[in-house]
């Protein structure tokens, strides 16, 4: 049995051999392209406090933040090793949650999150450090989940819903009250008939504080209060879950995720009539409505701009050669414009408001 196993084995190694290269590559997805109008980094001599909190007792550089980072700041590190022969890192990223609290102690040298900061942490923050953190956008999020990365939004529905796209203001009016446009609260209402004129929507999706949370009631739900009828899941796969069960049913999670039971919705302009699902190119230009970034949080205090060493690695991130390594992850983050990615270094040079 052995012997006749042989003959098709080589048979199959030769026909793997044999398949010409472009087979391979064509069914990996293409790397973003990188602006070319980014600036080339160039080393800058930087004097280190030695005194500095973010230092551990071996001189290391601690940094911290989001795990879902790890890939692009592994190389970002190894990169300015080489450019600063002197630097070394070390990796304390512990989660979301542990940034803001790392970075108020002065204990990295930023924090690394992929949803902007809340309330919360803003005051908590402020309150021991004296003012507010410098936010630096550092790439477009993800339109991918297999990695567990910061993505961008998507609206969904059940597969039985017969509604075929949906404006970001309509998305607005159903999970929110005292709407000037009027509220939303049946299916009638988004132009639905028959036996679905009459029925009642139910909404899905994070609750408030959360990172989804934060950032629809910043960018789309205008600090308005959730509608009564809103069901709140810790996750997107609970949300989904949920709405794959309900046919009434409209959600607000990550992008990516169409299946047999649920559908994402194009997002419909209202200025030129356009529709968006979220892709690279529309993430990229700003025209979808749900596109997010990732961000690096850096430390400053009262009358201070931040501190040089952390100003030297945020050019680098921006620069051509820091973008490049964040497209060099496969499905992975979107790199920045050169317009965005200018006027992110210009924030470098901002000295914290007394």
């Amino acid at each position: 049995m052995i012997h006749s196993t042989l003959p098709r084995l080589a048979l199959l190694s030769l026909a793997l051999l044999a398949t010409p290269s472009w087979a391979a590559k064509a069914k990996a997805p293409a790397a973003p392209t990188v602006d070319p109008g980014l600036s080339d980094y160039t080393a800058q001599a930087v004097t280190v406090d030695p005194k500095a909190r973010y230092l551990d007792a071996d001189g290391r550089i601690r940094i911290g933040g989001a795990e879902h980072v790890r890939y692009i700041v592994q190389r970002f590190n190894q990169a300015l090793v080489k450019a600063h022969p002197g630097w070394q890192f070390q990796d304390e990223s512990k989660g979301t949650t542990s940034a803001v609290p790392l970075l108020t102690h002065g204990v990295t040298l930023f924090g690394a999150l992929g949803r902007g900061i809340n309330e919360l942490e803003t005051s908590a923050y402020s309150k021991i450090v004296g003012t507010t953190p410098l936010e630096i956008r550092i790439a477009y999020a993800a339109n991918d989940t297999s990695q567990h990365l910061a993505t961008s939004l998507a609206v969904y529905v059940n597969r039985a819903n017969p509604l075929t796209q949906i404006s970001a203001l309509q998305v607005t009016r159903v999970l929110t009250l005292g709407n000037p446009e009027g509220d939303l609260s049946s299916w009638g209402q988004l132009g639905l008939s028959g036996d679905w004129r009459k029925r009642r929507i139910h909404p899905y999706g994070t609750p408030e504080f959360t990172g989804f949370g934060t950032y629809m009631q910043a960018t789309h739900l205008r600090g308005r209060a959730l509608t009564p009828g809103y069901e709140a899941y810790g996750n997107t796969e609970a949300i989904l879950a949920r709405l794959a069960g309900d046919p009434a049913g409209l959600a607000v999670a990550a992008i990516g995720l169409e299946n047999k039971q649920i559908k994402q919705l194009p997002i419909h302009d209202d200025q030129d009539g356009g529709l968006t699902t979220g892709t690279e190119a529309q993430v990229r230009d700003g025209r979808y409505p749900y596109g997010r970034y990732l961000y690096l949080y850096l430390r400053r205090e009262p009358g201070k701009a931040v501190d040089p060493l952390v100003r030297e690695y945020l050019r680098f991130v921006l620069s051509r050669q820091g973008q490049e390594i964040i497209a060099g992850q496969p499905k992975g983050y979107f790199p920045l414009s050169a317009q965005d990615a200018k006027a992110e270094l210009a924030k470098l040079d901002e000295v914290a408001a007394p």
